[in-house]
């Protein structure tokens, strides 16, 4: 695992399917290594949809780009968050 990386595992904790379902529970604690210029879109949601991209079978940066601009609005809406 890259250095920097570690502070996003779970300590002493098992995952569980709700932790799996709800990536932004983790994707928060990424760090945003872009300048407050280079800032164009909010981090979190770029993280969600690249994942998502993944999990479908995108496997290069272009297979990403393209796979969010086709998704259906419905796949890139975040879900409601549980109270």
């Amino acid at each position: 695992m890259p250095a920097g990386l570690g502070h996003l595992t779970l300590q002493n904790r098992a995952v569980t399917r709700q932790d799996a379902a709800d990536l932004r529970r983790f994707l928060i604690w990424v760090p945003d290594p872009r300048s407050r210029r280079g800032r164009r879109y909010p981090m979190l949601p770029l993280l969600c949809a690249a994942a998502s991209a993944v999990l479908a079978g995108a496997r290069s940066l272009i297979a990403i780009g393209e796979w969010i601009t086709d998704a259906p609005q419905s796949a890139l809406e975040a879900p409601p968050t549980e109270s």
